[in-house]
């Protein structure tokens, strides 16, 4: 979809950035926003368009730049390969977003990549910032509370992310160079704030907010969202509801590791959600899998939605994540899948492992297929560990408006209760988190044992389960830099292709974004306050 909502329209003016290696254009500038408060059915509107414009394709630039503009999938394409869990088992040339797994200057702060996650976000945060200010709780009627309710719920989503993506940790590893620092003390700040009350004036001297002010918003924005859900009725999963303001909280207490809080506030979002975990032949239908939110409502608590009128070929999720699809070679070429070190740790007596083409093939199980990935004369035949977790809306491979059209979640219940787990193990119960870890698990793979003896030992293997269990999702990201966890895609066997071969404990340069160069040119308040350029700041593993 070419054009960007009322909410995010972008002027076509542009300012030209250049490196030693590459140009690059980006908007500057933002048309004048409707009075959406003037009636009703504009404040309506107003809200309706949101979930439309977290999949709107080209959303930065309005029109075909760079095909990693795709909205908030686009995000979490790009955080999963920024960890190293999406490994390329085919051409990397058709990769989008390898930029963000290649350490190198592409992820800088003078180029689209650094670019377009920050705006894509403060998109978010403008459409969301325009209801609320439309919206005075006051006077406000029912529908009027909810609909300003869904603003903050998708407001606090993106400071969320954002406090975590930009939030500057120190590279611990030794081999990581010793030119990646910052120019000054950035630790403990996040992004600037911009809120409805923001003028324009204040937008040009904003600097970083420290991590306390940016989650003091969140946990007010969710505090008003609670209470203003409180007594909807809406079952609408395109939209925030209850349960999803409760699973924000729990996301937002994890990220501080706050972990009773998010034990309690993952089993609030359990309780109001109710549900179960997606079953095996929920996870492997080859029609439904992870593309239709119709056959999966028992598990997944909020997702989006692409509409088969208004969507392109290629700026689509399914078109990079579905190794079936054949529309483009974004997806089959590619080959997305697992790393081999993930794979190999997974119990064959888990039904997830099916999620992957297993170097076996046929021998190994009995993939069920839309197509003959096997054929290689087709050209289009699989490598092994390419997954087959994201399916072609309704099966097809061939046609981009019906395969394409497909759902994506962005809450499911099994988060909650794996944050429930760690919650209650890290906060001292344990036995607790075992249980509640081997109630998700046992749900796959019904021979698990948890067998953790300490909680650092507990917290790694819930670490582990979420890399299997929300593969493509866009959630691991935020564990790993939390936990330190480091990346491993250097070894001896390994099916990380050369290039992206790189080691790193703790936390990887590349986890911590940059803001981009437009953003300080226009807001001088953060000039010497970025993240260091992490470029090259980790030599590649050599066999």
């Amino acid at each position: 979809m070419r054009n960007i909502s009322k909410l995010t329209l972008i002027a076509a003016g542009t300012v030209l950035l250049a490196t030693a290696c590459i140009k690059e254009t980006f908007p500057t500038s933002m048309a004048t926003t409707e009075q959406i408060g003037a009636s009703s059915s504009a404040l309506e509107a107003s809200v309706r368009s949101l979930p439309a414009t977290l999949v709107q394709g080209y959303l930065v630039y309005g029109e075909q730049e760079w095909e990693f503009d795709m909205a908030y999938p686009g995000l979490m394409i790009a955080l999963d390969s920024a960890t190293g869990e999406i490994v390329d088992s085919g051409d990397t040339g058709y990769d989008w977003y390898s930029y963000w797994s290649s350490n190198d200057y592409s992820i800088s702060e003078t180029t689209s990549r650094s670019y377009v996650p920050w705006r894509t976000l403060y998109m978010f945060v403008k459409g969301a910032n325009d209801v609320v200010s439309a919206v005075d709780p006051e006077t406000a009627s029912d529908t009027q509370l909810e609909f300003l309710a869904q603003a903050l719920a998708v407001r606090a989503l993106c400071y969320l992310d954002m406090a975590q993506i930009y939030e500057y940790k120190p590279a611990t590893d030794p081999n990581v160079s010793s030119a990646y620092k910052p120019e000054a003390d950035i630790s403990g700040l996040a992004v600037p704030i911009v809120t409805e009350k923001t003028t324009p004036d204040e937008a040009k001297n904003n600097p970083r907010a420290t991590l306390t002010e940016v989650y003091k918003l969140i946990f007010d924005d969710l505090d008003a969202a609670e209470e203003y859900l409180a007594n909807s009725k809406s079952t609408n999963r395109l939209f925030p509801t209850l349960p999803v303001v409760y699973g924000l909280k729990a996301k937002a207490y994890l990220a501080q590791s706050l972990y009773s809080d998010a034990a309690t506030y993952a089993q609030k979002a359990l309780d109001a959600f109710g549900g179960s975990p997606l079953t095996q032949s929920q996870w492997e239908d080859p029609t439904n899998g992870f593309n239709n939110y119709g056959a999966n409502s028992n598990s997944w608590m909020w997702y989006i939605a692409y509409s088969a009128e208004t969507m392109g070929n290629l700026c689509n999720f399914n078109a990079h994540m579905s190794c079936e699809e054949t529309w483009t070679a974004y997806g089959w070429a590619v080959g997305r899948g697992i790393n081999k070190a993930v794979y190999d740790q997974i119990p064959d007596t888990d039904f997830r492992k099916h999620s992957w083409l297993d170097p076996a093939g046929k021998d190994y199980y009995d993939y069920k297929l839309n197509r003959d990935i096997f054929d290689e004369e087709s050209g289009k035949a699989l490598k092994p560990y390419s997954n087959l977790k994201f399916r072609p809306a309704n099966g097809d491979y061939a046609t981009y408006k019906v395969g394409g059209a497909s759902h994506v979640p962005l809450m499911r219940m099994e988060e909650m209760m794996l944050i429930k787990a760690e919650g209650l193990a890290m906060s001292g119960d344990l036995s607790g988190g075992i249980t509640a870890l081997e109630d998700l698990i046992k749900t796959r793979n019904p021979e698990y044992v948890c067998k953790a003896s300490s909680k650092e030992a507990f917290q790694k293997e819930v670490y582990f389960q979420k890399r299997v269990e929300f593969w493509g999702e866009g959630i691991i990201f935020f564990d790993a830099k939390r936990l330190g966890a480091g990346i491993h895609n250097g070894y001896a066997g390994t099916n990380v292709q050369g290039g992206y071969r790189f080691n790193c404990e703790g936390v990887a340069p590349w986890w911590n974004w940059v803001i981009p160069q437009s953003e300080i040119n226009g807001n001088p308040a953060i000039k010497g306050f970025n993240n260091p350029n992490p470029s090259q700041a980790v030599k590649e593993w050599e066999q």
